[in-house]
């Protein structure tokens, strides 16, 4: 960022998250040093990825999932919630669309993040996917099935 410039705020960093949802695309919002951490990861998968370039390697991975393949989405309805502090914010999404697995219309809540942003860059993102509902909507909750039976 050059100077003059503006910071982006908490809250636009939240809405290009929130507008990555349906593009599926990392929006250019990390800091080099961000943090993903998903406190209810499944079993198996990394509850901590750090660095940006480890962060938009987990966004390409999630978009080439066939999950994501299966959930054409159609519209996100962002909820922001702002705090006390400047720096944090916290917002859902809602996803509407088609699964192209079932060939049905979804509409369900699919992440609660809590986003950190220091100097205009995400630094921590908590997040709290939906996992059990998407996979029911993309048509591959068979497979996560397999994958927590498998864990026994």
């Amino acid at each position: 960022m050059t100077e003059g410039q503006k910071h982006l705020t908490a809250r636009e960093v939240a809405e290009a998250i929130a507008d990555s949802v349906a593009t599926k695309e990392a929006p250019d919002v990390f800091a080099e040093d961000v943090v993903y951490i998903m406190p209810f990861a499944l079993p198996g998968a990394p509850s901590r990825i750090e660095g940006r370039a480890a962060v938009e390697a987990m966004f390409e991975a999630a978009r080439s999932s066939a999950a994501s393949k299966a959930l054409k989405i159609q519209e996100v309805v962002p909820t922001f919630y702002e705090s006390r502090d400047p720096e944090v914010v916290v917002f859902e999404t809602l996803i509407r669309g088609e699964s192209t697995a079932t060939g049905k219309p979804f509409e369900f809540n699919s992440s609660i993040g809590v986003l950190t942003v220091r100097d205009g860059r995400l630094v921590q993102w908590r997040d709290y996917p939906n996992t059990i509902t998407g996979a029911l909507e993309s048509g591959t909750l068979p497979q996560l099935i397999t994958r927590l039976q498998q864990l026994e």
